[in-house]
């Protein structure tokens, strides 16, 4: 029986997808078994999983690394065809404009070839990007969404602050609004967009002003709850954004970086968040009363429900076909996977040294 069973009484069992979670390449990140194990054990019935990203970012790309980002991709396929109903596989894409010898529309114009790639020859139906030294409203970059949206690929993009000082000027909220724009084009915002939570709000409340048709999910663009925020800004943040927008354009994430341990995923993960999300509800003027029925429905929304329509929309219900190799591939230029420690929800001055009495 999953843990998160104990989460309520019987008629209210909390189903959970997670949508925002990461690997670190080979020999990093154990065996995807372990990650189902997990996953069964906290009661989480699907993940999104991120290709490893590169250690050289920003500046320091060049076009030698395109095929680093192509077995990245090789690689997230490998990992997530050992159980594809579990594990959603999200290729990274990265149009820098170092990658085509200075050219941005040339490193653009590389990124849809390899989309093309991971959708017809991988199976992957997941994109994730980090937008650096480049921007998604750039009319040069356009190009790319609109393939993915053609595609019918889902789109996950960092959104917010970077701590490890780089580029967030790239990543911040309102410059993902011409999203709205392409026709079709399904992904969202990770981290609420912290420290630009209002501007994160405002930029998906544009939406229902003119949202879509579909009852089943009308959005163009989500918000991702995971590490954000630090915690003298959760509960405020939180009760922004459900006092602002829709139920159901919020969805339960971690950001959590494999391996993980059941009883680590939930004490820091599941319980803080689903903690928070609670008490913002009780403070908030829209949200169902406790003890409701309807804020049943609320909570699983928001853990289970939203993440859930958004990806049979934005994938229009085709599954993975993923493309399992004969070898793990090799990710010799991953990015260095985080500590334990530097996944706790924490504020950055929290995470330096503490003083001791001498």
């Amino acid at each position: 029986m999953p843990r998160t069973e104990q989460l309520g009484v019987p008629f209210d069992r909390l189903p959970l997808i997670d949508v925002h979670t990461h690997t670190s390449g080979e020999g990093a990140d154990g065996p995807p078994s372990a990650v189902v194990q997990c996953l069964t054990e906290c009661g989480v019935e699907q993940a999104f999983l991120f290709a490893p990203l590169l250690m050289p970012h920003g500046l320091q790309l060049t076009n030698e690394h395109l095929d680093d980002i192509r077995r990245h991709n090789d690689y997230i396929a490998h990992f997530c065809a050992a159980s594809p109903d579990r594990l959603l596989a999200f290729a990274v894409l990265n149009p820098n404009p170092g990658l085509s010898g200075g050219d941005l529309e040339g490193a653009v114009q590389l990124m849809v070839e390899e989309a093309r790639r991971c959708y017809h020859e991988l199976g992957i139906r997941g994109v994730k990007m980090v937008p650096d030294r480049w921007s998604v409203d750039d009319p040069r970059v356009l190009p790319l969404m609109s393939e993915l949206a053609e595609l019918g690929m889902y789109a996950a993009f960092h959104c917010g602050i970077f701590l490890d000082e780089r580029s967030s000027t790239y990543c911040r909220p309102a410059l993902y609004e011409g999203l709205h724009l392409i026709e079709g084009f399904h992904g969202h915002l990770a981290h609420l967009g912290w420290p630009w939570v209002d501007e994160c709000i405002a930029t998906l409340a544009m939406e229902t002003f003119h949202a879509g048709p579909d009852s089943k999910d009308r959005w163009q663009l989500k918000a991702d709850l995971s590490f954000g925020s630090p915690p003298d800004w959760q509960l405020e943040s939180m009760c922004k954004a459900i006092n602002m927008l829709p139920a159901d354009v919020l969805m339960y994430a971690s950001d959590c970086f494999w391996p993980c341990e059941p009883t680590r995923y939930l004490e820091e993960f599941v319980y803080p968040q689903l903690a928070t999300i609670e008490a913002a509800a009780t403070l908030s003027r829209t949200a169902p009363p406790a003890g409701s029925a309807e804020r049943v429905e609320f909570r699983r929304k928001i853990f289970h429900h939203n993440a859930l329509a958004h990806w049979e929309t934005a994938t229009r219900g085709r599954p993975q076909e993923l493309h399992r190799q004969r070898s793990t591939p090799r990710t010799p230029r991953a990015r260095n996977p985080r500590t334990a420690q530097q996944q706790v929800m924490r504020s950055p001055g929290i995470n330096q040294p503490r003083q001791t009495m001498g």
